[in-house]
């Protein structure tokens, strides 16, 4: 393994905790720094705010472009039917 593959991977582990109370691992980053099972705070630190593309709901933008995918789709269907 690659020494830029392993400090990746050691990276990612380092943002883990593990709750003292239900053993469960967890990234605090991503769920306000608190277990997602009990509530109890993460154990060595507080959460530190994510960057806006992170907190963004990506399902919502999804179903949006989604949407106006399909509208333009029936004006392109519509403009085609009466055109011809």
């Amino acid at each position: 393994m690659s020494v830029a593959v392993r400090s990746v991977l050691r990276r990612r582990h380092d943002h883990y905790a593990v709750c003292p109370q239900d053993g469960l691992w967890f990234r605090p980053l991503y769920t306000e720094g608190k277990c997602p099972l009990c509530g109890e705070a993460a154990p060595g630190g507080e959460e530190s705010s994510l960057p806006l593309l992170l907190r963004v709901d990506r399902f919502g933008l999804g179903m949006a472009a989604l949407a106006l995918s399909s509208l333009a789709m029936v004006a392109l269907v519509l403009f085609t039917y009466f055109r011809a």
